[in-house]
């Protein structure tokens, strides 16, 4: 069953949102491309994504993962990537169908409220609160970098001139500026690690067939545990991701040119082709952070396992810069730091933007702002895009041990992955539109994705009870 026609957003509302960033459109309503050269051009909310995942998870925990078990939990990477997905698919199907981000979505199709919110709403709720420990995290490694860089500035003054630096490029709130700043920063650390993998293979670290086939045996020793559920948890795409996926496909302008839902065969034809698209958009970013996740992964366990124990705390990053240094020599160190930079900047850059449209979107519920009003949007958006980092700069000032951060933030995206899965299972069989139900492969995708959450989400709360 669908939800009422009231629920979807009108066309002034899908219009405001699309076309701020589309200069020249009159119109927000787009037939869908045809073929995958042309879908390619309408991509860019999985690039987001991206920019969002490969960071905190595979520069850290990832890589220390590899540090200290070897190849022995490769598979364990690949299957966090892989297997999420289909999550992510069922998110931005319903956003694009009927028009609503995720809160709004969460809380106007359920039933059980604890005063004007969902129950999935407030759970929402408490896992952005939780997560601002994991982001002081990546706030301070990519603070790290910087200090190191340039010593005679002490890493307070980096940890703030990053808050402000990202307050700066955001307070405007705007879809493309996000966009193009987290394609190029991608584009740049891929591009830096996935070379280095190559180089390895000319030095005493090169990889072999053995190393590969244990990588792959799914053996999970008792001791690597909790290790391994945060890395399933941080690593791919999150909760925290899939709940920001429909903002961003709301932004880039997918709901808003498959127009309000109606009965037309027309409406059903540009609402398949624009979840083609998205489709195509989900699929290649599950590509770009699947490989550069490997990647890291790796590195860590090739270089890194033979060296001392990593030390949580502030020289943290610099001891991970061996995965450069030690195969291109101590020249690289800079092309690390580089890459190290990038790819934690991106990653706090890419979440600040999401969850300021998170938090906009529960202020719009709690009625503190009209989340209709694109200029009161656009204000709330800045000013949590302002306030955003300046927490997480004071969390991590007040920690500094960004891997304890990190592995708290993936056992905290591990629990909250159960209430995203139980909403996908919502949107595909009370939510589907007729015309639009999936194939047989796409629903066995999703319940292997679902099965997958649940055991994760288990694991999670041992962990953290008794672990």
């Amino acid at each position: 069953m669908a939800p009422p026609d009231s629920y979807a957003l009108t066309v002034a509302m899908l219009s405001s949102i699309a076309v701020a960033d589309q200069p020249g459109d009159e119109s927000p309503i787009r037939r869908p491309p045809s073929g995958i050269l042309g879908s390619f051009r309408f991509m860019g909310p999985g690039l987001l994504l991206s920019a969002s995942i490969v960071g905190s998870g595979e520069l850290i925990a990832t890589t220390t993962l590899g540090a200290r078990a070897g190849f022995v939990l490769l598979w364990v990477i690949l299957f966090g990537c892989l297997v999420k997905v289909a999550v992510q698919l069922e998110f931005g199907r319903f956003c694009i169908v009927h028009g609503l981000p995720t809160f709004q979505a969460w809380n106007r199709i359920g039933r059980s409220r604890l005063g004007p919110l969902h129950w999935t709403v407030w759970a929402g709720v408490l896992y952005m609160i939780s997560i601002l420990g994991g982001q002081a995290g990546v706030l301070g490694g990519a603070a790290q970098v910087g200090a190191y860089a340039v010593q005679a500035v002490p890493l307070a003054l980096w940890v703030a001139g990053l808050a402000i630096l990202i307050g700066l490029l955001q307070f405007r709130g705007r879809y493309g500026p996000v966009e193009a700043i987290a394609a190029g920063l991608n584009l740049l650390f891929v591009s830096a690690v996935v070379y280095c993998v190559f180089a390895l293979q000319g030095t005493s670290f090169a990889l072999g067939l053995a190393d590969l086939r244990s990588g792959l045996s799914f053996h999970l020793p008792g001791e690597l545990l909790p290790l391994a559920v945060a890395a399933f948890g941080i690593t791919g795409i999150a909760s925290g991701e899939i709940a920001m996926y429909p903002y961003w496909c709301m932004e880039k302008g997918y709901a808003a040119w498959t127009g309000p839902r109606d009965d037309s065969p027309e409406w059903a034809a540009r609402a398949k082709g624009w979840i083609r698209v998205m489709t195509l958009d989900a699929v290649f970013s599950m590509v770009v952070y699947t490989v550069t996740t490997a990647a890291f992964y790796v590195l860590g366990a090739a270089v890194l396992r033979s060296q001392a124990e990593l030390a949580d705390g502030n020289q943290f990053i610099l001891q991970l810069s061996a995965i450069f240094t030690d195969v291109l020599g101590d020249e690289a160190r800079w092309i690390f730091m580089l890459c190290a930079f990038s790819v934690l900047f991106s990653t706090i850059f890419a979440n600040t933007a999401a969850f300021s449209r998170l938090w906009t979107d529960v202020f719009g519920l709690w009625g503190w702002i009209d989340w209709g009003n694109p200029a009161g949007r656009r204000r709330s958006i800045a000013r949590v895009a302002w306030v955003f980092p300046w927490i997480c700069g004071v969390v991590y000032l007040l920690v500094q041990r960004p891997l304890f951060l990190i592995v708290l933030m993936g056992i905290a995206n591990a629990l909250f992955l159960i209430v995203v899965a139980y909403q996908a299972v919502v949107f595909r069989y009370r939510h589907t539109d007729p015309r639009l139900v999936p194939g047989v492969v796409y629903d066995v995708a999703l319940w292997l994705s679902i099965a997958s959450i649940c055991l994760l989400a288990c694991h999670a709360a041992y962990s953290l009870f008794y672990g």
